[in-house]
């Protein structure tokens, strides 16, 4: 939520970020963009190219989630990963949103407790709506609107969590491929590797 955490309300779901997205684009009357979403925010960037395939150039899934039209974000994690965060939802906050992490996972590649890049992070997240990863994906379109598109795998290590979207990405064709020695988070551990596939676009 970012700068938004403090709109936290029961009636943000998946298209509240598509919206928000869309809005972003339109009012800053982008054209020609390199549409990025990491993790998560390969989702609701499926929903903005759906909506506006005329103002983007190229579209980067940053090891991110990937779901088809009519499935969640929680269609394409492993199931008990998924029933963990609705629990932690529930407990925390009563089924609003998924609470920060006590500990942040290793695969983020952000290192321990008092890391300078663990304690910036942590200090940056905020609870994340739980209807954002249990709407469905509303698509006219194939995933990505037929633009162009690249698939950003972090290797080391792989991030269990987005198997299933690997694997749907694979079983498609148009979709440029590109592995990244890097842990999950590599905007912020391995910026300039990012950057390097972003240039070579």
């Amino acid at each position: 939520m970012g700068d938004r955490a403090h709109l936290l309300s029961k009636d943000i779901s998946l298209n509240t970020f598509v919206e928000d997205l869309v809005g972003v684009v339109q009012s800053e009357e982008l054209t020609q963009i390199v549409l990025v979403g990491h993790s998560f925010g390969g989702v609701p960037i499926s929903g903005v190219a759906d909506r506006l395939p005329d103002r983007i150039a190229h579209l980067v899934y940053l090891d991110a989630v990937v779901v088809e039209n009519g499935k969640s974000a929680f269609s394409y994690y492993p199931q008990a990963e998924a029933e963990a965060r609705i629990k932690a939802a529930e407990k925390a906050t009563n089924g609003l949103a998924v609470p920060v992490p006590q500990a942040l996972p290793a695969v983020w590649g952000l290192g321990k407790e008092g890391d300078p890049d663990y304690e910036w992070a942590r200090r940056c997240l905020s609870p994340h709506p739980l209807r954002t990863y249990t709407t469905p994906l509303a698509l006219r379109a194939p995933v990505g609107n037929g633009l162009s598109r690249t698939y950003v795998h972090a290797t080391q290590p792989s991030y269990p969590l987005l198997e299933a979207s690997r694997q749907l990405v694979r079983s498609w064709s148009g979709w440029r491929w590109v592995d990244l020695a890097t842990p999950h988070d590599s905007m912020i551990t391995h910026p300039d590797d990012v950057v390097g596939v972003l240039m070579a676009l």
